[in-house]
């Protein structure tokens, strides 16, 4: 009553700032890509805008005060899978999801490497780790604790080493006889599969496997917080720190320590080549592989916070401030996307799958590397905005999708979306608090690469209309996760 007497004395009127500024257009800018939700400090940064004023009656507010603090209303049960609200981005996953666990049925006592995506008898998507991680990880978000549990018994089973997860095992009921004779006789009944070095068996250890490795042990673990899982996560954590991360160089190397780091005589996985005109023995560095760490880290420390363990939390804390700072911002160049490169040590083209990583990176580590000490510019988001802006303009078109080459470099009919890359960019949109509205850019995008597919599973690419695994695992988490 005394509450309702005070409003009853008082006007009240609610000042929102709006936006009248006229940006200068560019090929895409980030108000043509979605509509921005500015935060307060944003709100207080902009100039140019005028104020609207509203007035709402003192009875009214003080009703609503009491409807909200009513706590009777409300259930405090929380809620499971099946109840929460569903959204497009969770609608789309799950759907996703039950296409590459249904495919076709077959005659073959094995299964085709390219095109049956799901062993039900190890619960595993194809034999990568990668991939199997995103499948793990979009299972968590969306409440299947026991196919996320099944998939990290059998990549535990099947691709730990003891040091590391190998790139690739055999394992299930895959048909592997089309990759078993390497002199190019054709008189195996199957075919073999585009990059077959792809499915190729191999015991290297790389840095984004193990990462992301640790990414979905961290949450399960969390989820169940089961003694043999958390045993298992701690195992993959402290690999990962003495393989990966070079104390001399102050970066995470390509490859396992222990099998060299990834010398740039190494051949790429997709066709067993080496770099043509590379002849000198030494170990090169990725952004990508920088990137994974430092999101690797985060879902570690998030562990950590939850079992507190001051000593290592700060120790990994301390890694990802060190990765962003001097790694990714100074050595890779990313305190600008025009400065910014992929490869150092080796002369590789930009593309956004890379740099998309890298953003989504600094995104997520963004506390940890710029203190927010300032309200007008919390956590560097005007460095953040300027650097996927500048991403934008060298990635985007006016349709809200991104090619994979810089346009400038290459015309549409030499260039390719690829489905992975608009997930990465959806993702981090959503992470920046810029909302893509269904029937935007992205959604109509992804729905043209999934609608000849009777399971409404996505192509590879606009310019590749094969339906293959790894854009279905990367858009099944990258919608929901991180």
């Amino acid at each position: 009553l005394h509450m309702a007497d005070a409003l009853l004395t008082c006007p009240i009127n609610l000042n929102l700032n709006v936006n009248r500024t006229e940006q200068k257009k560019k090929k895409i800018r980030v108000s043509d890509h979605c509509m921005k939700v500015p935060s307060p400090p944003e709100m207080k940064r902009a100039t140019g805008r005028r104020g609207l004023t509203l007035t709402i009656s003192p009875l009214v507010l003080f009703l609503l005060i009491l409807f909200v603090t009513d706590v009777d209303s409300f259930s405090t049960q929380i809620p499971s899978p099946e109840t929460v609200l569903a959204n497009p981005s969770r609608e789309l996953s799950k759907s996703i999801l039950e296409g590459m666990r249904s495919s076709p049925p077959t005659n073959s006592p094995k299964l085709d490497l390219e095109t049956y995506f799901y062993d039900a008898s190890t619960g595993l998507c194809s034999e990568g780790v990668w991939h199997n991680c995103l499948v793990g990880i979009a299972s968590l978000e969306l409440g299947q604790l026991d196919e996320a549990s099944q998939i990290a018994q059998s990549l535990w089973k099947y691709s730990w080493d003891g040091t590391s997860f190998r790139r690739r095992s055999w394992s299930g009921q895959w048909d592997h006889s089309s990759l078993m004779d390497n002199s190019g006789d054709s008189s195996s009944a199957v075919a073999a599969p585009h990059q077959a070095d792809y499915y190729r068996e191999s015991a290297e250890h790389r840095c984004v496997q193990h990462g992301m490795a640790l990414c979905f042990w961290s949450r399960l673990a969390r989820a169940t917080n089961d003694d043999s899982i958390c045993s298992q996560q701690q195992q993959i954590a402290e690999t990962f720190f003495h393989e990966f991360w070079n104390q001399d160089t102050n970066k995470w190397t390509t490859v396992s320590q222990s099998q060299g780091g990834g010398s740039i005589l190494r051949p790429s996985a997709s066709a067993n080549k080496q770099t043509l005109g590379v002849t000198e023995d030494m170990v090169y560095y990725r952004v990508v592989d920088q990137a994974i760490a430092v999101l690797a880290c985060l879902e570690h420390m998030q562990l950590l916070n939850e079992n507190p363990d001051e000593t290592s939390f700060v120790s990994v804390r301390n890694l990802v401030e060190q990765t962003c700072r001097k790694g990714i911002l100074n050595d890779f160049g990313f305190q600008s996307s025009d400065g910014a490169q992929t490869y150092m040590y080796l002369n590789r083209n930009r593309n956004f799958w890379h740099e998309g990583w890298a953003t989504l990176a600094l995104v997520q580590a963004r506390e940890y590397i710029w203190p927010e000490n300032n309200e007008d510019d919390a956590h560097g988001a005007s460095q953040l905005e300027d650097l996927w802006q500048g991403l934008l303009d060298r990635y985007g078109d006016s349709s809200s999708t991104i090619w994979h080459w810089a346009t400038a470099d290459k015309e549409p009919s030499h260039n390719v979306r690829y489905c992975g890359d608009n997930a990465l960019a959806f993702c981090i949109g959503r992470k920046l608090g810029l909302p893509d509205e269904e029937g935007g850019g992205f959604w109509n995008f992804i729905e043209t690469l999934r609608k000849d597919n009777e399971k409404g599973l996505s192509s590879v690419a606009d310019a590749y209309p094969q339906v293959r695994l790894h854009p279905n695992t990367e858009l099944a988490a990258l919608v929901l996760w991180p």
